[in-house]
């Protein structure tokens, strides 16, 4: 959802036989008759009915943007990570865990334990720096950066990096 820029609970079914997706949720009673009149019906697709339609938050940001802005907005976040990486790589602290495989990077810093990387997360929210929560890998305390913002810069990455 958040490369999609859209809310947690967002949602889009792409079937590959819609046909079947319609027999199994379209829905029969004497309220609904009203709406049923062999048209596509976007209800007819999925369970919902009366709920939220999921879907349309991504379908409002894809129409409005075009799936080249997506593409850029991702490629730019994982090139922001890949340059993240070789910076922790580079700092005498920190110990990159493996490289980013699309826009998360794992690290540590060396000598802390847990209670170290939530002070310093504290602190940096606190401060107005940033927002890094501390998270484990194989039960250890790490730090990870979740890369999804396309505004996010190195230059961001450079002052977060600094405080450590």
């Amino acid at each position: 959802h958040k490369w999609l820029f859209a809310p947690f609970d967002a949602c889009a079914l792409i079937y590959r036989n819609p046909e079947i997706a319609r027999a199994a949720h379209t829905q029969h009673a004497g309220y609904l008759e009203a709406l049923e009149s062999g048209e596509w019906n976007p209800s007819d697709y999925a369970i919902h009915l009366t709920r939220r339609v999921r879907g349309l938050p991504f379908w409002f940001s894809l129409a409005a943007h075009g799936t080249k802005k997506y593409a850029e907005a991702m490629d730019k976040t994982m090139e922001v990570a890949r340059e993240s990486a070789k910076l922790i790589s580079e700092h005498p602290n920190l110990e990159l865990l493996m490289q980013p495989e699309l826009s998360i990077v794992a690290f540590t810093r060396k000598g802390w334990e847990a209670s170290d990387y939530k002070k310093w997360s504290d602190k940096l929210l606190n401060d107005q720096i940033g927002f890094v929560t501390p998270s484990t890998h194989e039960g250890k305390p790490i730090l990870r950066f979740a890369i999804v913002n396309p505004w996010t810069s190195l230059t961001d990455i450079k002052v977060i990096l600094a405080t450590l």
